[in-house]
């Protein structure tokens, strides 16, 4: 048996930022660490460009986000082996943002999908073989600030009709199929009609799970063609103080 995780938001923002860039790490994760541990490969989106220089935030609408080194580091000790990169905020910082990340993520052994230098980096499927057998990850996210072109970095795009060739590549080339996205209404704790629609598609192309975060809370699953859907993971770990 193989045993995955697949965890939602990560951003060491509000109380958790001290404790991460203190380096006090398991005052964050030390009760899920042994969890997170037992798998055979955990993965977690990373939701924040590292900024290791004097990089600035790029134009956007909503706010920009950023980590340091530490915030990679944690993850390490939390026990993750990868970071996905599709979504919202990875291109916060521009190419530096994106440059730092995967530096960073290389440098303490993070496999990273879903984000890269051009599109055709972002785009590519990460293959890992655990156990004897090969498994296969696609991650991508809505079209907002962050998507990558072929000529500057970002994360891959939600795009069915690529997506589509994206999983057929990968479901000839692995024995399971791993679709991880990041859209959706945030805060929102139900899938829209075209959300339940596409993922339903991305099953019958030969995708074995697909899972949603984004929204900042958790939704319900679907087991579709025997293939479990997930709406939304929720937040892994991304601090909001509530007044």
């Amino acid at each position: 048996m193989i045993k995955i995780i697949v965890a939602g938001d990560f951003c060491p923002n509000e109380r958790v930022e001290k404790h991460i860039n203190d380096q006090q790490y398991s005052e964050v994760f030390g009760n899920v660490r042994p969890i997170i541990e037992s798998a055979d490969y955990a993965v977690v989106n990373f939701e924040c460009p590292v900024v290791l220089n004097d990089a600035q935030p790029i134009e956007k609408t909503g706010p920009t986000l950023k980590s340091g080194a530490n915030a990679v580091k944690s993850i390490q000790f939390a026990g993750f082996n990868m970071a996905t990169l599709a979504n919202n905020h990875f291109y916060d910082y521009g190419e530096k943002g994106v440059s730092g990340t995967l530096i960073t993520c290389a440098e303490h052994g993070i496999d990273t999908v879903g984000g890269g230098k051009n599109l055709t980096e972002a785009a590519k499927v990460f293959y890992k073989e655990i156990h004897g057998k090969k498994i296969a990850f696609i991650n991508f996210c809505e079209h907002e600030f962050s998507i990558a072109t072929e000529t500057s970095g970002g994360s891959n795009p939600l795009d069915p009709v690529k997506n589509y060739n994206q999983i057929l590549e990968a479901r000839n080339n692995a024995d399971y199929v791993f679709v991880v996205v990041h859209r959706g209404y945030e805060h929102y704790e139900l899938p829209g009609l075209r959300m339940k629609e596409t993922y339903r598609f991305f099953v019958e192309a030969g995708a074995d799970v697909v899972i949603n975060h984004h929204q900042h809370c958790y939704s319900g699953y679907k087991i579709y063609n025997g293939k479990p859907i997930f709406y939304s993971l929720g937040n892994f770990c991304f601090d909001k103080k509530i007044s």
